[in-house]
């Protein structure tokens, strides 16, 4: 497990395109509290591999949003809303995650069904003064960046 720590917008920002040009990532887990940095951290990595950058909404009333990019059609699940693993047949989660690059929010529901191979990215806030403070603020994130491979 690699840990990063982020100061601010930018370092994310960066992070989140380095990651996007490593071809060999297929499906990605976010992590991470409410307003931690997770759908933040989806929008400028879809948007590095865009043409033209594109406004990228979370999905979370949609719980599926697709992009089309340089790598081809782009899938940004936020499961956070699904209450049992039997409502991933609904959203098409399977096809999904076996033919398309994957950011996937809140994925602890399908974690067991998530592929062989996958980038799991912890995202945590680091409290300063006793209070949380959110990335617009420029606050600092601690990443952990897990290859997970299963057996």
């Amino acid at each position: 497990m690699k840990e990063i720590l982020i100061n601010n917008q930018n370092e994310m920002i960066k992070l989140a395109c380095e990651i996007a040009s490593d071809c060999n990532i297929k499906t990605i887990a976010l992590y991470g509290t409410l307003g931690v940095g997770k759908s933040f951290f989806a929008k400028h990595f879809i948007n590095s591999l865009q043409n033209e950058k594109d406004e990228i909404l979370s999905p979370t009333f949609n719980i599926v949003c697709s992009y089309n990019t340089k790598r081809g059609e782009i899938f940004h699940l936020d499961l956070y809303r699904l209450k049992n693993v039997d409502e991933l047949e609904n959203i098409d989660f399977f096809s999904i995650i076996n033919k398309h690059l994957t950011l996937i929010e809140w994925p602890e529901i399908a974690e067991k069904f998530l592929p062989k191979n996958y980038l799991a990215i912890r995202i945590s806030t680091i409290e300063l003064s006793n209070c949380k403070q959110e990335l617009a603020d420029n606050s600092q994130r601690q990443i952990h960046l897990e290859y997970v491979t299963k057996f």
